[in-house]
């Protein structure tokens, strides 16, 4: 799931620790793979939540 900022990949990140789902804390790999982090969801699959991804920034310049 792509996010606007760090930020959100932070809030995201504290909100999962607290709910005991965080799976890999955040990461900041740097171009192109960008800041990011794993969370689980009830079923057991795991989400990648990033920042700083080439397909944000499409987003981001597609809503501009």
């Amino acid at each position: 799931m792509g996010c606007r900022n760090k930020d959100e990949v932070d809030q995201l990140c504290h909100q999962a620790r607290k709910e005991g789902i965080l799976a890999k804390k955040a990461t900041d790999s740097g171009y192109p793979v960008g800041y990011w982090a794993f969370i689980r969801d009830p079923d057991g699959h795991t989400l990648e939540i990033s920042y700083g991804q080439e397909i944000g920034l499409t987003v981001e310049q597609h809503q501009a």
